[in-house]
């Protein structure tokens, strides 16, 4: 699938890429295709153990819900339609949070199963509040709630006591009381009820921040289901799934490496690290897209390839597989090993073996063009479709956005006016007739010493000094015509990057209404 949408740029504008009339019948044509699969995986078909995983996916993710606090949707028919969308559990801006809301919106109109994943196993460096504020001048602001210990992720750390909340509800009203928009306070304050609430109950950031932000938007009363990622892990379905990567990791990383490739020759895309960095290979050792998270790090999974296989973390055997694929399986589940998926595993997975239509945002709509490709060689499968959805919402503080191309405009009339003035006289208004004479008589004169410099037998020296003497006399009648420009130049660059701090579309999601957004999408 081939993504050509840039982000929305108008207020309230959704963004879904095909159109929304069409996902329902995607979904629906991905279930039909998921049937005809024929590969197996690990030794089990893949028919088998996608019942198996969608099982485990909505047993797992209704035993969290069920701690959100707020109606949820229960006993979800596995055999029947899933969706799903994901992201980190950051405090996101709308034009993630929309994707919630389509999900419901699908699932009440399908009768899906709808499921969110919480990508807690990735790593951060803080979460904090990001917001405008008019302290000295308008500029942002920031209220931390929460930061990364190294190597850390967002299920690695404790939710924040209470007087580290207090601090950021604190830090964040210091900065929303600067803007003439009461109603972001009062929403910021909302949620902070909600994080206070939830971090009592939580025992890790990511949880706690999940919860928070369902119970602030239960108002528009969605019902769809939670999963964390490091819980969704833990299932037989996803072992069996990294047990089969491990035993031909070599294969996976070709495929993986080679539409990789692809895609940076096909977008012009220069840099090795985009979208994501190649698989590695060091002797018998093949890097994996995995994750270890063990005592409150992560940690990068490789496979040792050959007659052993095995798990190798930090140059040391996590877990030996051997080469039977159900034997490789049983060592890696009696491992007890939280193995989570980086960026296209975890798609991958949701995707081949769980939903049957995957929302992304515009970024992993685009990466995810990558994943289609491997789905395809590694598997040999046609890769089921997924949809992409967006949205901008500004911050109702009345700013005025300034182009660029104004900006250029008024500092080319700013350079004319230093070097050229006379090219400018018609839009000028002098204080009297005899300034006006008085340019008009030296730009005159500039034009007929302009043509005569070009006489092959002018005196150049001569006539080019007279100019300079016009100029400089013209610079002086011209002055405050250039101070004038000077002073809007200023006040529109001011404007402009103030418009850029006012109009940034991505603020944290507990500045809007749940309410609103979830308007837009019906």
């Amino acid at each position: 699938m081939r993504i050509r949408r840039q982000t929305p740029v108008g207020h309230g504008e959704v963004l879904t890429e095909p159109e929304y009339s069409t996902w329902a019948g995607l979904a629906a044509a991905n279930h039909a295709l998921a049937a005809s699969w024929e590969c197996t995986v690990a030794g089990v078909p893949l028919g088998e153990l996608r019942a198996e995983a969608r099982a485990e996916a909505i047993d797992a993710a209704e035993g969290f819900s069920a701690g959100l606090g707020v109606p949820i949707d229960i006993g979800g028919d596995p055999e029947g339609l899933m969706v799903m969308t994901g992201h980190q559990p950051e405090l996101y801006h709308p034009g993630i949070w929309v994707k919630d809301f389509l999900l419901q919106r699908l699932a009440d109109e399908t009768g899906a199963v709808a499921l969110d994943i919480v990508v807690d196993s990735d790593g951060f460096d803080r979460v904090e509040l990001r917001t405008p504020c008019f302290t000295s001048g308008v500029g942002r602001c920031a209220a931390i709630l929460a930061q990364s210990s190294q190597d850390g992720c967002f299920a690695c750390t404790e939710p924040p006591e209470p007087a580290e909340l207090d601090a950021f509800r604190a830090s964040g009203h210091e900065a929303l009381s600067t803007l003439p928009a009461p109603a972001l306070a009062r929403h910021f304050d909302t949620f902070c009820d909600a994080l206070s609430s939830a971090c009592a109950e939580q025992d890790d950031l990511a949880s706690a921040i999940t919860v928070a932000r369902r119970r602030y938007e239960a108002p528009a009363g969605t019902t769809y289901l939670e999963l964390p990622l490091t819980l969704h892990v833990r299932t037989a379905s996803f072992g069996r799934f990294v047990t089969h990567l491990a035993l031909d990791a070599a294969r996976f990383a070709s495929a993986y490496n080679t539409e990789l490739a692809a895609f940076r020759e096909r977008t012009g895309t220069r840099s090795k690290a985009q979208p994501f960095p190649d698989l590695a290979s060091q002797g018998d050792l093949v890097e994996l897209p995995l994750w270890l998270i063990a005592d409150g790090r992560r940690r990068s999974v490789w496979a040792r390839v050959g007659a052993a296989p095995a798990l190798v973390v930090d140059g040391e055997v996590a877990v030996e597989l051997g080469t039977d694929p159900g034997g490789a399986f049983e060592a890696l589940m009696a491992a007890e090993l939280t193995i989570a998926p980086k960026a296209l595993a975890l798609t991958m997975f949701e995707r081949v073996f769980v939903s049957d239509l995957f929302i992304h945002g515009v970024g992993g709509g685009r990466y995810d063009q990558v994943t289609d490709g491997v789905i395809e060689r590694f598997f040999g499968i046609e890769p089921p479709r997924f949809v992409i959805a967006s949205m901008t919402l500004y911050l109702p503080l009345g700013a005025h956005e300034v182009s660029d191309e104004e900006v250029a405009a008024l500092e080319q009339r700013l350079n004319r006016l230093a070097h050229n003035p006379d090219q400018l006289l018609g839009e000028m208004e002098f204080e009297n007739n005899s300034e006006r004479d008085r340019v008009t008589a030296l730009s005159a004169e500039k034009c007929e010493l302009v043509l005569a410099i070009a006489s092959p037998d002018a005196d150049k020296k001569t006539i080019g000094s007279r100019i300079r003497e016009l100029n400089s006399a013209m610079a002086e009648l011209v002055a405050p015509f250039v101070r004038d420009t000077e002073a809007e130049l200023a006040e529109l660059r001011t404007l402009r990057d103030a418009g850029e701090v006012l109009t940034d579309r991505t603020y944290p999601f507990c500045l809007w209404d749940p309410l609103e957004v979830a308007d837009k999408v019906r």
